[in-house]
């Protein structure tokens, strides 16, 4: 890597904020679990707070969305690692050689980020479980996401070691008491300031902002739109938990006669507590037990599950855009293909948003303090390949060849495999030879036996 580009005089450029940045308030440290004893009224309350900029408690509840639900955390897990899993590269900002050597002293910073791509790292006993990409991506369902950067800085070298996500509950928007703050200005809450929040240091921070639609920062996630669903599948799944609690053990019914003392109603009693439990009960001769078939039980079932379901795929269509491979129908727009286009465009929309959160709020001053303000700056571009049907490819290009000559690069290249250094590195596909019987087969004329059909 070319690194004369930098001379040992003292910078001219700015420098940047080393300083580390606790992310454990006292007064948020603990969570407030708004989710429990969730009811609509509750949810338009935290919604119509968060429109005001105090957004602490929508973004607790979204949290609390992701731990508590596996097919939403699922979809939203299935969009991020479509990201993630992809290598990308450093554009350079030019042709000459200074651009190149300023593209790559960027990827050779980013390759040594110790969770560009994931978590697990500790340093002086603090862990930093969340990825760089991760981090960034976790406004894909919240809105926006924000990460601190570990900047370090030698005496001819600038670095990012590391970035630091934190909770978006540790960050409000605007100041609404101030008509003429800026409601789209985010700002960090602190043991010092727990209401209006301080403004974020330059340089020091990368802020995502990723939303299902335009509006407000805080009214834009996808998980708001997924949050009255959410709800009411939690009502019908609460439904559905006690309607198997009641009706999942047979409905037990005592009878004892007319004779039957204290001591007889007792041991009925014991006994039908026990045949939920142990199956099995000792009784007297003069009682019985009966065990009734609830009425209507098979409908109440079903309208738990049709609520859950409906659920799910309507928190699906918000997500991506379809409702799965499992309630595909052919030919429409749940088909698996149909699916497949509509998911790419959406992970190709991440990933956009992506690199240009990079190039701008991370790779800029990254150049900035390293080699001074550039004319054009580097970008970050994330190598995303569109799904295709391979065996129509196939057959386009053999159509296509024998037309026009195809070059055996081309054919390499196009199907993602690498090509062969010489003769005695390749390995030739044995080709089958069709035999009269093969061909007998393959028209029908023969039949399970190998006898010639008449």
């Amino acid at each position: 890597m070319a690194i004369d580009l930098v001379t040992k005089k003292k910078r001219q450029q700015p420098t940047p904020d080393t300083n580390y940045i606790s992310g454990v308030s006292l007064f948020n440290r603990y969570p407030t679990y708004p989710s429990s004893g969730l009811t609509p009224e509750k949810l338009t309350s935290i919604f119509k707070e968060a429109d005001t900029g105090h957004v602490s408690s929508q973004a607790e509840l979204f949290e609390e969305m992701l731990q508590k639900d596996p097919r939403l955390f699922g979809m939203f897990q299935t969009r991020k690692l479509a990201v993630t899993r992809e290598e990308y590269d450093i554009i350079p900002g030019g042709t000459d050689a200074k651009a190149k050597d300023i593209a790559e002293y960027v990827k050779n910073v980013i390759d040594k980020c110790r969770n560009w791509r994931g978590g697990g790292t500790i340093r002086n006993g603090i862990l930093n479980p969340i990825g760089a990409l991760d981090g960034m991506l976790d406004a894909v369902p919240k809105g926006f996401s924000t990460l601190w950067i570990e900047w370090e800085q030698s005496e001819k070298y600038v670095w990012f070691n590391e970035l630091h996500w934190m909770a978006q509950k540790n960050f409000r928007f605007g100041l609404p008491l101030n008509p003429r703050a800026d409601m789209n200005e985010i700002r960090r809450l602190t043991d010092d300031s727990p209401m209006q929040g301080i403004q974020l240091e330059p340089n020091k921070w990368v802020v995502s902002v990723i939303q299902a639609h335009s509006g407000h920062p805080a009214r834009g996630s996808v998980l708001r739109t997924c949050a009255f669903w959410y709800l009411f599948k939690n009502f019908g799944a609460k439904a559905f938990v006690i309607f198997a609690e009641i009706f999942g053990i047979p409905f037990r019914v005592g009878k004892y006669g007319p004779g039957a003392g204290d001591t007889e109603i007792k041991a009925l009693k014991s006994a039908l507590q026990s045949i939920g439990i142990d199956a099995s009960a000792v009784l007297p001769e003069s009682t019985m037990i009966e065990f009734p078939e609830p009425p209507q039980k098979g409908t109440n079932v079903d309208i738990h599950e049709r609520l859950i379901n409906q659920s799910d795929s309507q928190m699906a269509y918000a997500v991506l855009g379809h409702t799965g491979t499992s309630q595909s129908t052919p030919g429409k727009l749940g088909s698996e293909a149909a699916a497949q286009e509509v998911k790419f465009d959406l992970v190709h929309s991440d990933a956009l948003a992506v690199s240009y959160i990079v190039s701008d709020q991370l790779i800029r001053p990254l150049v900035d303090f390293q080699f001074g303000p550039q004319p054009v700056y580097p970008f970050y571009k994330t190598r995303l390949k569109k799904p295709e049907d391979l065996l129509a490819e196939i057959q386009i290009d053999e159509k296509l060849g024998a037309i026009v000559p195809l070059s055996k690069a081309y054919l390499y290249e196009r199907y993602g495999r690498p090509q062969p250094k010489d003769e005695a590195d390749a390995v030739a596909v044995q080709q089958k030879v069709v035999t009269p019987f093969d061909s007998a087969m393959s028209k029908g004329l023969l039949g399970r036996k190998g006898e010639l059909l008449k």
